[in-house]
């Protein structure tokens, strides 16, 4: 077919644009500030953090890198970056790259869908990517618009069903309200969305990517999740970049102290908001889930002792699980001797055992410490394993009551009854008791909780009995400067 003098017109003109924005095409940032110079009127203000995120999108682009986390403060620029602008760069090189963009919220997500197709739309893009394919009439909605060679953005909120789409990059953003973060049923939700749904539909899953840009909410969220199955030996290799709003350790981009982006986020701000609010300031701009300012055990709490006082009351606290799954929660078995109004914790069991094997390990706390009570926590099936457990000590000639404790209160309050009797210097340690220390320091956002709460039950316990000499539960209240106290 012989080319009309039009058609010779076009390609020449297409040609010119093509080798005008050569730069454009070519390196995502100029892209941007040029997107932004013509469809905003305004100035994209780059930084150095930008070209860090930027050169592992490229990776992602050239199937270099099939996993990526991205852990960045708010309003650093991820979503303009990743969200809008990769999706529509990347379409103009690969014409048929389909993508799906997920988050928290369906209608925000699809407002970013909405935004980079009017980016697709625009003159501006044509000038840089002139060969790129129309959107269809017949599929171009804010959820989900195509072009013409295939090439597709689908928006979605998480947690959802997303049957019948496949993705060359599913973009996960922001997956979970910070305010929800401290759910286990909505981060457990996220979680299990993440592994039954999002592998299933990349288009060819030894190439296609997956990326997560997410400030850090919890240490179990969904980059937590990750990366504790990374290096658990159970998930895949994630590339990780975390990003703190205020430098942490000098590194060869900034010096400690300094912030991730002096114009957009001022450090004298960046510092009043960390006084305001340290556990919101600790997780979601430092990407740090548990930091010293935002504990609510602290590690000089902790007393230590060589040999227990004698003639103290003894007793083991069991909180039970029977799954031996790496991501069920563990069975924790307590022993401690009140000693007036201190308490000295003898030994810690901490495991996934079956209910055989957990049996087993109860009945050698009991035999070594004779306990006054063993008491297990009767929630559900658990209920069982203080009738089963009676039947075991009497054929072991083991004359220890089992106490079913049943506690109404979320354990989150529970825990934090122990708050001031740590503050005051009440409870002691062995020097290998390192797991109960790190629940406590974790505590409420770490993934286990289970020592801690077994050591709250040893006063449950206590309290249960007569003779004793602590006639009530410790109650925390918080003083004006947000400090706890006895009540």
């Amino acid at each position: 077919m012989t080319a009309t003098k039009q058609d010779i017109v076009k390609e020449l003109i297409t040609r010119e644009l093509e080798e005008r924005h050569r730069d454009e095409q070519e390196d995502l940032l100029k892209f941007i500030s040029f997107m932004f110079k013509h469809e905003k009127k305004s100035e994209f203000k780059l930084n150095w953090h930008y070209e860090l995120i930027v050169k592992k999108l490229y990776e992602v682009l050239e199937g270099k890198c099939r996993r990526l986390i991205i852990n960045v403060p708010p309003r650093s620029g991820k979503t303009e970056l990743i969200t809008k602008c990769f999706p529509i760069w990347a379409m103009g090189k690969r014409p048929d790259l389909q993508v799906i963009a997920t988050g928290y919220s369906t209608s925000l997500t699809q407002t970013f869908s909405n935004e980079a197709r009017q980016y697709y739309q625009s003159d501006a893009y044509r000038m840089v990517f002139p060969r790129s394919p129309r959107l269809k009439i017949d599929q171009n909605t804010k959820e989900w618009w195509m072009n013409e060679a295939g090439g597709s953005y689908y928006a979605t909120g998480t947690g959802g069903s997303i049957t019948g789409r496949g993705a060359n990059i599913f973009l996960i953003d922001d997956p979970l309200k910070p305010d929800e973060a401290d759910s286990d049923v909505k981060r457990t939700g996220i979680n299990n969305w993440f592994s039954n749904t999002v592998t299933s539909r990349l288009n060819n899953p030894s190439e296609d990517a997956i990326i997560i840009i997410m400030q850090r909410t919890h240490e179990n969220d969904l980059c937590g999740y990750q990366i504790e199955k990374m290096t658990e030996g159970t998930g895949v290799k994630w590339d990780i970049i975390s990003l703190p709003a205020i430098c942490e350790k000098e590194d060869e981009y900034r010096k400690e102290g300094e912030s991730l982006q002096e114009d957009r986020l001022p450090i004298a701000i960046l510092e009043e908001m960390q006084r305001s609010n340290p556990v919101h300031f600790s997780c979601q701009y430092q990407q740090n889930p548990i930091a010293k300012e935002s504990q609510e055990f602290h590690e000089e709490w902790f007393r230590y002792y060589d040999r227990a006082p004698l003639g103290g009351r003894v007793f083991t606290a069991v909180d039970p699980a029977f799954s031996k799954k790496k991501t069920a929660d563990y069975t924790s078995i307590v022993t401690g001797s009140f000693v007036g109004d201190e308490l000295y914790l003898l030994e810690i069991t901490h495991g996934r055992f079956t209910p055989d094997v957990l049996e087993d390990k109860i009945l050698y706390h009991a035999k070594k410490w004779r306990p006054e009570k063993v008491g297990v926590e009767a929630i559900a099936a658990q209920s069982m394993i203080g009738f089963s457990l009676r039947n075991r000590f009497r054929k072991e000639a083991v004359f220890t009551d089992v106490e079913d404790l049943r506690q109404p209160d979320k354990k989150e309050t529970k825990i934090r009854r122990l708050i001031p009797l740590y503050r005051n210097g009440q409870i002691y340690h062995t020097t290998d008791m390192r797991e109960l220390e790190s629940q406590l320091m974790k505590f409420p956002r770490g993934t286990h909780d289970d020592v801690a709460d077994s050591v709250q039950m040893l006063f449950s316990l206590y309290e249960l009995q007569p003779n004793a000499s602590l006639s009530n539960t410790p109650v925390i209240k918080y003083d004006a400067q947000g400090l706890p106290f006895l009540g």
